[in-house]
């Protein structure tokens, strides 16, 4: 038997591959230079950047991750952000901001990562009765936990009573609360840097890291902002625009929850349905001239199988306002060519290094890293 343990081993190292390590940049993408060049080339080698997770539970600790993460790959001379000794709850009554400041490659970077997570953690809990757990005998006990395979039961816990029902809440009636309090936050953040006199005569450039439903929330956010007649949340907004060099997106959901914001009574009498969503809107309001003179560049970092991401169609968009990228990624291992855990491949963009590397360094890389 010892003897077909290695043979075994070669089995089953050859049924896992990761056929996206490295990325591939789907033809006709633009290239993009990255977080590190864009630092190099400020005028006062500076760079602001806003990061927003997606669906599922996210807390201080994975802020704390993604700004180490991001910044080591900049410079690996960074010394990383102390890890948290407890996991704050999220609070349910306002967006949690964390900031940091990291000096890498001779310049500043400023972070500001905005937690929504508490907003809909109410709501979820509703959902605890069905997490797995021990199985009970459901036909006379009093607490019924069904035997489910262990798989399948992970799932349930995660994609779908943690992750799937973010979306489901954001498209309900929380919509308007958690617009407003992403507004709310966009707006403290503009304003703190303006306080601080950041700007020292010229334009910061700003980058946006934005994942899954995230994408989603911050646009429409933004797209309320700048249609709003309060001088506050409009005049933030507009600065956001005014600078917003580069937006990296990872598990890209927009073509999927913008169907929520169309009628599908034009579908069904064969009229055209408008290829829109909150990005595009957001484009058709960026100022004629901004200080950041470039095209907005749009990055869209894809795991095929990740069952909840779609690619960015540039067709669909204003290619003199934006420069579309989209980025073939592997966030897990795929087994015998069949199956990719479903929950890694959605939730684990940032935690991949091709996708960090790729933010900060560019594809093609440049020569900005350290």
């Amino acid at each position: 038997m010892n003897k077909f343990l290695p043979l075994l081993g070669v089995l089953l190292l050859s049924a896992c591959t990761t056929p996206y390590h490295p990325p591939v940049t789907v033809r006709d993408s633009k290239p993009f230079a990255g977080m590190a060049q864009l630092l190099a080339e400020s005028p006062n080698k500076e760079l602001d950047v806003i990061l927003v997770h997606g669906m599922c539970t996210h807390d201080q600790q994975w802020a704390v991750d993604t700004i180490n993460t991001l910044a080591k790959a900049a410079d690996r001379a960074y010394i990383p952000l102390p890890a948290l000794p407890d996991k704050a709850a999220p609070s349910s009554q306002e967006i949690e901001v964390v900031t940091a400041t990291a000096k890498v490659g001779g310049g500043t970077i400023r972070f500001n990562a905005l937690i929504w997570s508490g907003l809909t953690a109410p709501l979820k809990q509703l959902l605890a009765y069905d997490d797995t757990g021990t199985p009970t005998n459901c036909a006379t006990d009093e607490v019924c936990k069904p035997q489910r395979a262990s798989v399948n039961g992970k799932l349930k816990d995660t994609l779908l009573n943690d992750c799937l029902s973010d979306a489901i809440i954001y498209q309900g009636d929380s919509k308007e609360f958690i617009r407003r309090a992403l507004a709310a936050a966009i707006t403290n953040v503009m304003e703190d840097k303006a306080k601080a006199g950041r700007d020292n005569g010229a334009a910061v450039p700003l980058v946006l890291v934005a994942e899954s439903l995230g994408s989603k929330i911050t646009f429409d956010a933004l797209n309320t902002m700048l249609r709003n007649d309060e001088a506050r949340s409009k005049r933030a907004a507009g600065t956001v625009a005014d600078r917003l060099a580069y937006l990296f997106m990872g598990a890209n959901q927009l073509p999927l929850l913008s169907l929520a914001d169309r009628d599908t009574r034009l579908a069904l009498e064969d009229k055209q349905i408008r290829r829109t969503d909150s990005l595009s809107q957001f484009l058709d309001q960026l100022p004629k001239r901004r200080s950041i003179v470039k095209p907005l560049t749009v990055v869209a970092f894809t795991d095929p199988n990740d069952l909840l991401s779609y690619l960015l169609l540039p067709a669909h968009y204003d290619s003199n306002k934006v420069a579309i990228a989209n980025v073939l990624v592997s966030n897990d291992k795929t087994y015998f060519g069949l199956l990719e855990n479903p929950y890694p491949a959605h939730t684990t963009y940032l935690e991949n290094a091709d996708v960090s590397q790729a933010i900060v360094c560019g594809l093609p890389a440049g020569g900005h890293c350290k």
